[in-house]
This record gives structure tokens, C-alpha cells and sequence, in this order.
């Protein structure tokens, strides 16, 4: 690799990490981001299986770092040094049989390297969110002797997530792979109890707040096959352990005074307060299976299923009454012509796709299920392997039966690919 294209990927990885901390601080994400750990993510990175339904168990490919098959790094070309980073738009409409608002959300994405270590190694390391806490609720009501009282839930932070995976062959059809993630960062939770017209009942509030660092494991195992001529079958194996997450964790109950003119809030009393420094997130295990058929670099379509036992997922021995969750999701992509010179789009290529979710929410004897169709496209960079990735992503989460909110949202995901001749060792005349 040039210096010159050495310092090129060092100004995009101090770019994604610069707009990492220009959106840190995002707007409301869910309103179901308020059980279990917030909205999960998944190692789905790169905008390219994003627009493709987010199918990724059996996904490969030479340029491409797939990290929800650890097993798919021992695909990437042995040459090759592959950067990908990126970041998402999202704007939803919450709403309910009576009321609605709107919400917009941007946030860092993903950021990720991989290389080979050896013809039969391949190595690649990454960071991005793990999952997202965002809410603001209040709920008012009326209690005979004692009058309107509203109660206001609010949450905000998430766990982040940095990994190294590896992945070896085993012999030219089997791979197998394994990533280390490392899981940190913390959530709060704040639980307020006021009394809006009565200047003599004071506010409490409970608060929690889970700071996690601590490690996790998942698997992968990759079998790829040629069919016919140009065609190739893939099939793909996923496990993620099961594994308690080590943090601390703060509660608090306190007593505090609300200036309706300033808003501003006073802290009378703490009535009690406690750290647990050995607290812990029992996260449940999951498996994934997927299949992919791919010609060459003309057209490529799959298809995943996932399942998580988030039944078993407990915070200090709480369940949180989770339900297990699971997801089925197609997707398809299209190149023209890679290879053509003289129209720019024929050599883009093109990607649409589909999912639908139950997640691990039961309220009120209603699944909160998430559906959602997805489109994309790559366009590659001028005398390069290199290309921009757009994800398009529409979707419906929850219900409003049972007085729920449903969640209608549009996400938009760019993310770019870089792929250099690393270890090419050039000759000259």
C-alpha cells in the first residue's frame, strides 16, 4: 500500500470517529428501548447487506467484512487490506390510537479492518454500537386523595462493542471462525413520580444506572461450494454463547423539587443509594442459518433465519419478562456489468431485500414484531476496488392495539468500502 493511501484510510477512520462524537448524543430512538438492554444491533456492518434484507450468515465475498459470520473472513483476498466504515439516518413516527410525534436519529454505524495474516488466516477488527437506549415517556393520571400524578420514564446511553475475529480454512471448501467482542459502556434509567397541581407532595425519582465491560464470544462456520460453471452455493452456521456480562451497577431513590417556570429540578434528599460492583447481564445464546447462491460477480441472492433464547436474559437476576426472539430475511443483488467502461452504472450494482421479526418484547399479550423491506446500491470509485455503499431501509415495529406504539420509520445507511493491494509486492522495469 502507497503512503499515499495510507493516509487516506487514517483520515476516514479520524472522520468516522469525529461524527461518532458529533452524534453521540441522539435524539429518541424507541420507546421500546426502555426493556432489556435497549434495541439491539447486530454485526450486520456494511451498507451492502443492509440493502439486502440484512442477510449475512452465509454472505462472502473477496472485499467484503462480514462480521455475523466470523467464519466468511477466510474469504477476503489474501492480498487485500479492506477498511469499511459508515453511519445511518433514521427518522420514525411514533404513534398510538390517539396521539403521534416525530423523531429523528443519526448516529456512527460501524468501523472495521480486516487482512490476511496468512493463505490460510484472516484477521479483522472492529467497533460498533452493541445497543441503543432512547426514551421519553410520561404517563398522567388520576388517584382519588390524591389527585393528577404523572409518571415519567426516561432513558438514555447504550453498550458499544469493539472485536477481533479470526478465521481459518479447512481445506478449499470449510471454514471456520470466531470473534471476541468486547462489550462497555452504560445505560440510566430515571423513573420519576410528580404531582403537578399540588405544591405540597414532593417528586421521587428512581434511578438505575449499568456501566458493563466485559467480554462475549460467537461463532462461525462456512461452507462454499462450486456448482457449475461461475456458480457458487454457500451455507452458513452461526452460534453466539451464552455468557454473564460483568459491570456495576448504581441504584438510587431520591427526592427532588421541579421549577415549573425553568423547568429546572432541585435535589432535596437521597433517600437510598447503592453500587453493586459486581453486577451482571446474562445474555442468552442464539444460533443462525443461511444459504447463498452467487454467480460470479453478476448476481447473488440468499436467505437467513435467526433465533436468540432471550427468554433466559436476566439483569441481577430479573428477566424482565422477554420473550425468545427470532427473524427470517431474503435478499438479492445485481451487477450489470462490473467490468464495463463506458457506463458508469451498468458497473454499479443493485440490491433489494425483506425481513420480518419478532423481537424479544411481549406487552400486554401483544408481540412487538418488526417487518421492513430494503434496498441499496454500490457505486464504485474511480480506478479502484473501492466503492460507496447505500442502504434503504422502510419498516413498521409494534402495534397500537392495547394502547402500544407503533413505530413507522425510514433509515438511510452510507457507508464506504476501501479495498488496497496491502502485501503486493510490486515490480518495476
Amino acid at each position: 500500500m502507497s503512503d499515499n493511501s495510507r493516509k487516506k484510510i487514517l483520515a476516514l477512520v479520524l472522520s468516522v470517529f469525529f461524527v461518532q462524537g458529533l452524534f453521540a448524543q441522539a435524539n429518541v430512538d424507541s420507546p421500546y428501548s426502555m426493556f432489556g438492554i435497549g434495541q439491539i444491533r447486530n454485526k450486520t456492518m456494511n451498507a451492502r447487506l443492509e440493502g439486502m434484507g440484512g442477510i449475512a450468515n452465509a454472505m462472502h465475498g473477496k472485499g467484503l467484512i462480514n462480521a455475523e459470520n466470523p467464519a466468511s473472513y477466510a474469504m477476503i483476498d489474501t492480498l487485500a487490506f479492506l477498511f469499511d466504515a459508515g453511519m445511518y439516518f433514521k427518522t420514525s413516527d411514533f404513534s398510538t390510537s390517539s396521539m403521534s410525534e416525530t423523531s429523528n436519529n443519526a448516529n456512527f454505524d460501524y468501523v472495521a479492518i480486516a487482512f490476511g495474516a496468512t493463505d490460510w488466516w484472516r484477521i479483522s477488527l472492529g467497533v460498533q454500537p452493541y445497543s441503543n437506549v432512547g426514551y421519553n415517556l410520561i404517563v398522567n393520571d388520576n388517584k382519588e386523595g390524591i389527585g393528577n400524578y404523572a409518571t415519567t420514564f426516561k432513558g438514555s446511553g447504550g453498550l458499544n462493542q469493539a472485536f477481533i475475529g479470526n478465521a481459518f480454512r479447512l481445506g478449499k471448501n470449510l471454514s471456520v471462525g470466531a470473534n471476541a467482542t468486547y462489550v462497555f459502556g452504560d445505560y440510566e434509567t430515571l423513573t420519576t413520580l410528580s404531582f403537578p397541581d399540588s405544591s405540597y407532595m414532593i417528586s421521587s425519582r428512581r434511578g438505575i444506572d449499568m456501566m458493563v465491560k466485559s467480554f462475549m464470544f460467537d461463532y462461525g462456520l462456512l461452507y462454499n461450494a462450486n456448482i457449475g460453471k461461475d456458480l457458487n452455493l454457500s451455507i452458513g452456521l452461526t452460534y453466539n454463547q451464552k455468557i454473564d456480562l460483568k459491570g456495576a451497577q448504581t441504584t438510587y431513590i431520591r427526592s427532588v423539587e421541579v421549577d415549573s417556570d425553568s423547568d429546572t429540578e432541585y435535589l432535596i434528599d437521597t433517600i437510598s443509594y447503592n453500587v453493586n460492583k459486581d453486577a451482571r447481564l446474562s445474555m442468552p445464546q442464539g444460533f443462525g442459518f443461511g444459504i447463498a447462491l452467487q454467480k460470479n460477480n453478476r448476481w447473488a441472492v440468499g436467505a437467513d433465519f435467526n433465533w436468540s433464547q432471550w427468554s433466559k436474559f436476566a439483569r441481577e437476576g430479573v428477566n424482565d419478562s422477554l420473550q425468545n426472539s427470532w427473524n427470517v430475511a431474503v435478499g438479492a443483488e445485481f451487477s450489470p456489468k462490473s467490468t464495463s467502461v463506458s457506463n458508469y452504472f451498468r458497473k454499479a450494482s443493485y440490491r433489494f431485500g425483506g425481513f420480518y421479526e419478532q423481537t424479544y418484547l411481549s406487552l400486554k399479550g401483544q408481540s412487538i414484531n418488526k417487518i421492513g423491506v430494503t434496498a441499496g446500491i454500490s457505486l464504485p470509485l474511480p480506478r479502484s476496488l473501492s466503492k460507496v455503499n447505500i442502504g434503504l431501509e422502510v419498516g413498521q415495529c409494534g402495534t397500537k392495539a392495547q394502547g402500544l406504539i407503533q413505530e413507522r420509520y425510514f433509515k438511510a445507511s452510507v457507508g464506504i468500502s476501501v479495498f488496497e493491494r496491502w502485501f503486493l509486492k510490486r515490480k518495476y522495469n
